[in-house]
């Protein structure tokens, strides 16, 4: 028992050492260079944050104009959609008064292959009479002076 002891005191021992960091192995220079390396990392980690903040800073940029430029994009072409559909409403209020007055017109035609309605136009509105006919104009009275 009195080996298990002993050895397992070693082991222990072992363990220990393991854990810890061993001082008397560390050299004189080594801690000038631990130093050195702390403030190097000090250096390198203030760097890395900068480089971040310089990404971030970029990412948002490029972001804002992307932003920008689609927007500015939306923007007109809702602008040419409401110019071309306005200007579409004035075409088709063009075109229904067109087709009113071909529907008119057409009208006027189908009178004027009357003969009858052909005479009487011609006569209210060239005043054209019959051989021996005479035309008498009147004006109206009710005018005020």
């Amino acid at each position: 028992m009195a080996t298990n002891t002993a050895r397992q005191q070693k082991k222990n021992v072992k363990r220990e050492e393991g854990n810890r960091p061993n001082l008397h192995l560390v050299q004189p220079n080594t801690s000038a260079q631990i130093r050195f390396a702390q403030a190097y990392n000090k250096v390198r980690e203030k760097h890395y944050h900068k480089e971040i903040a310089r990404r971030r800073r970029l990412i948002a940029c490029v972001g804002a104009f992307l932003f920008i430029f689609f927007s500015y994009n939306l923007f007109s072409s809702a602008a040419k959609l409401y110019s071309a559909s306005s200007q579409l409403n004035q075409v088709n209020q063009q075109l229904a008064k067109t087709k009113a007055e071909h529907k008119q017109l057409k009208e006027n035609l189908k009178q004027l292959k009357q003969s009858d309605y052909l005479t009487q136009y011609l006569r209210d509105k060239y005043q054209y009479s019959k051989s021996g006919e005479v035309i008498f104009n009147f004006t109206n009275s009710n005018s005020k002076k």
